[in-house]
């Protein structure tokens, strides 16, 4: 099952961050819109997006934002809006979610290969290197070889 999207707030300036994420291919508009939103900071609105978007446990976010689960609670009920890094990491991780539905066709594939051990990434699990960005590179990699049926 998909999820669908839908807007936080009825204020037409308001981004949705799985509409914004889900461009293909990032034109140089698309760079700058990315570039601002990252410079501005994501909220915690914006992360909660993602989050209710993906099966993925509270633990799991943390891992990939290399904080506390406590911390990440208390950033939610204080409204956090996160530092350039880690906005860029989230739009990052929109960009991946929207890529592997595509490749995989729908959530339940997507998620289950992003918690399974991969040959391919050192019999790693996908969503264990994303804490990284080097890591994100490499899930993102190796969804392009799939969708191109270039299996390692």
């Amino acid at each position: 099952m998909v999820h669908q999207i839908r807007p936080l707030m009825s204020d037409p300036k308001h981004i949705n961050i799985l509409e914004d994420t889900a461009v293909p291919y990032l034109s140089d508009k698309t760079s700058r819109k990315f570039l601002s939103m990252a410079r501005n900071g994501l909220t915690i609105s914006e992360l909660n997006q993602l989050m209710e978007s993906a099966p993925l446990t509270l633990s799991d976010w943390a891992h990939i934002l290399c904080i506390s689960e406590r911390s990440l609670q208390r950033y939610q009920k204080s409204g956090h809006r996160f530092p350039v890094p880690e906005s860029e990491k989230l739009l990052r991780i929109g960009q991946l979610f929207n890529k592997g539905r595509t490749v995989f066709g729908s959530d339940e594939k997507f998620f289950g290969w992003l918690k399974d051990r991969s040959a391919a990434l050192g019999g790693e699990s996908p969503l264990s290197l994303l804490d990284s960005i080097f890591g994100l590179d490499m899930v993102l990699d190796e969804l392009m070889r799939i969708e191109h049926g270039v299996f390692a």
